[in-house]
């Protein structure tokens, strides 16, 4: 080939070898040695020819079946492991010889490597061993590995991890161009102590928060590249996973800024960020004693008011932060030591969001104390600081047998929960879908595409081209997907698609699972969101039959709520609250709202969703104006006697 570049293009077609250049490129991609050769037939075939190290080099890329043989030539002892570093932090699917040869240098699995993740100890290990010369060659040769640009991802981790990058012009080119491998790679420049990495947690997090302005699609890919970024900052600063490494950061916000939680006089008014009883963050001013409703214009630009109004911002992003990895960290049931979260118990934030969720620890439930768990009855069991604890899933806690005292519990104390946990709705395999490789269980319903997909990206489901929409869990290594003849990516220009079903299959085999195959949290999960999106995107707006689970739920609050009204003339029948007023008899629909009277017409009322703020107690913090709606409603025709409102009244026929 004289002094011609290799062709990479002719590396995959034969069709592109149209020239000279074309034709050996393919020549040599597709030449691998005999059983019989060796470093000795390959030092005999190149004697008397004048090619350099580089260009071997860069053979042994083109061709890597080369490597070993060529790596013993150049007497590069690490020569393997540094060719197999980039190639599989490329981002790039490899044959089972491959995926072999990589699983000798790394414990990361093949799909974790895809997502971006680093192994640091391997490439500190190659690259100390072989060498900055050597290294630099085999660096530039690493895009013979790939067709297109893969390569530059595993170049990008190289020179972040041996201080190439700048952190600020980093910052900069990931703001202005969203390059996902850059981010990635921006955690594993060597970090400078703790501020270093507070700054670029904080960062990692800002992108993460702002691609949710585009597509579903794109939002997906940036959310998944900034979990992989706090993965690798994670690693690269000492902590054994991405939940240890948030909450260190996340108790970093106040122990940094404690100054700023005092009470502040600025010119005659009092200042004090307070918090709510869910963590939330606000600032209050003062004079005189008196509250004031907003902060005096004259000191809007105070060093000091404005720091303060910063500070609460933060505060708020980092509740809602917290709030995400919790409910989070009880899908994918990840375990913290007891110690970790007790240390929490005087963080303004994140305590009084723990305190109020169900823990578990083994066989033993209840909620956090200073030395272990208290149950519905408040009976302590004390828990060992290393004792594994996980935030409870109402399957669990209905596994248990204990799911109905919380329930109770939560009412009777009136406490709100950051998230659905104890009132979640719960998704049991039926007879029929246990034996079954698809769930049926929404077939047919009517749904817009790209509303299901806007609805679900929040959830982590993602849209492929080819297989739909689908979710990904790593840990139990499995795919769910949702089927329908549906267009993901654009609204449908003919009749609305259906549902067709639900199915399972295993993430590294590609096989279909059993849905008795599949774990029941994972299924109520999947099950949870799919419901949400028949419930939200259905054709025409609303589903006449709302989430099933979702009108159990409410079955369940109306339990509650009603011994505590003291009324006694309701009753539950499926999806309905009958109730035998003084006026008449109604019905009340769990699912849509909608009031008749029995034996009559449908009575309109008119709901004003802002007035029931603060009246109906609901044990979550999500905004759920529709129950609220429906339980003022059912409290309101069971003692109809009180109805003042004359268009009700005129609605019902005595």
């Amino acid at each position: 080939m004289g002094n011609d570049t290799l062709e990479r293009g002719s590396y995959f077609s034969f069709k592109s070898a149209n020239n000279r250049k074309s034709s050996l490129s393919h020549l040599l991609a597709v030449c691998i040695p005999k059983d019989t050769d060796s470093v000795e037939t390959l030092k005999e075939a190149l004697a008397g020819r004048k090619i350099t190290k580089k260009r071997i080099i860069e053979a042994a890329l083109f061709s890597p079946e080369w490597i070993p043989i060529v790596g013993e030539y150049l007497g590069i002892a690490s020569f393997e492991s540094v060719c197999y570093y980039f190639m599989a932090h490329m981002n790039e699917m490899f044959d089972d010889k491959r995926k072999a040869m990589i699983a000798k240098f790394t414990p990361l699995s093949e799909e974790e490597l895809n997502l971006g993740a680093f192994d640091a100890d391997w490439f500190r290990s190659a690259y100390n061993s072989i060498g900055e010369k050597e290294f630099d060659l085999i660096y530039d040769a690493a895009k013979y590995i790939s067709d297109g640009a893969k390569h530059s991802r595993a170049r990008k981790y190289a020179d972040a991890t041996l201080g190439k990058y700048d952190v600020d012009e980093v910052e900069k080119t990931v703001s202005e161009k969203r390059n996902k491998d850059l981010l990635m790679a921006y955690a594993l420049i060597p970090l400078k102590g703790e501020d270093d990495i507070f700054r670029r947690y904080l960062y990692i997090q800002k992108f993460m928060k702002e691609s949710k302005q585009f597509g579903s699609q794109r939002a997906a890919s940036e959310s998944k590249a900034a979990e992989t970024a706090l993965r690798n900052l994670a690693t690269n600063a000492g902590y054994s996973d991405t939940m240890r490494l948030q909450l260190s950061m996340e108790t970093k916000i106040i122990d940094d800024n404690n100054a700023l939680f005092e009470e502040h006089n600025v010119d005659g008014v009092s200042f004090r960020i307070e918090f709510d009883d869910n963590g939330k963050a606000s600032l209050s001013s003062s004079k005189d004693g008196k509250a004031l409703k907003n902060v005096p214009a004259r000191l809007k630009k105070d060093e000091t008011v404005i720091a303060l109004n910063g500070m609460v911002k933060t505060l708020i992003e980092q509740y809602r932060r917290t709030r995400i990895m919790l409910e989070r960290a009880m899908e994918d049931g990840t375990v913290f030591k007891f110690g970790e979260l007790s240390a929490l118990l005087t963080h303004p934030v994140v305590y009084p969001m723990i305190k109020n969720l169900v823990l578990m620890s083994s066989d033993t439930f209840g909620f956090i104390k200073q030395t272990g768990l208290a149950d519905d009855r408040g009976v302590i069991q004390n828990i060992a600081d290393d004792a594994e604890v996980k935030i409870a899933h109402p399957f669990e806690l209905y596994k248990n047998n204990c799911w109905k005292n919380y329930q109770k519990y939560l009412f009777a104390n009136e406490i709100t929960q950051p998230f659905r946990q104890v009132f979640r709705e719960l998704y049991i395999k039926t007879e029929d879908e246990i034996d079954a490789y698809h769930s049926l269980r929404y077939a047919g319903n009517q749904i817009q595409p790209a509303k299901t997909a806007s609805v679900l990206k929040g959830r982590r489901w993602v849209a492929d081209v080819e297989a739909g929409l689908q979710k990904v869990y790593y840990k139990e290594n499995i795919i769910a997907k949702i089927y329908a003849l549906a267009d993901w990516f654009s609204p449908a220009d003919i009749e609305a698609p259906t549902l067709e079903w639900v199915c399972f299959f295993d993430r590294k085999t590609g096989e279909e699972i059993r849905i008795s195959k599949v774990p029941d949290i994972v299924f109520s999960e999947v099950m949870r969101d799919v419901d949400l999106a028949v419930s939200v995107a259905h054709v025409g707006g609303v589903d006449p039959e709302t989430s099933h689970s979702t009108i159990e739920m409410r079955a369940a609050i109306l339990s509650f709520v009603l011994p505590m009204f003291r009324i006694d003339n309701v009753k539950v029948d499926s999806h309905h609250a009958i109730i035998n007023g003084k006026l008449a008899d109604y019905s009340v629909h769990l699912g849509s709202g909608t009031v008749h009277q029995i034996g009559g017409s449908m009575i309109p009322v008119l709901p004003v969703h802002s007035q029931h703020k603060g009246k109906v107690f609901l044990p979550f913090v999500d905004d759920d104006p529709k129950t609220a709606e429906i339980i003022s409603k059912v409290l309101l025709f069971a003692e109809d006697y009180k109805i003042k409102d004359p268009m009700i009244l005129s609605a019902i026929s005595k």
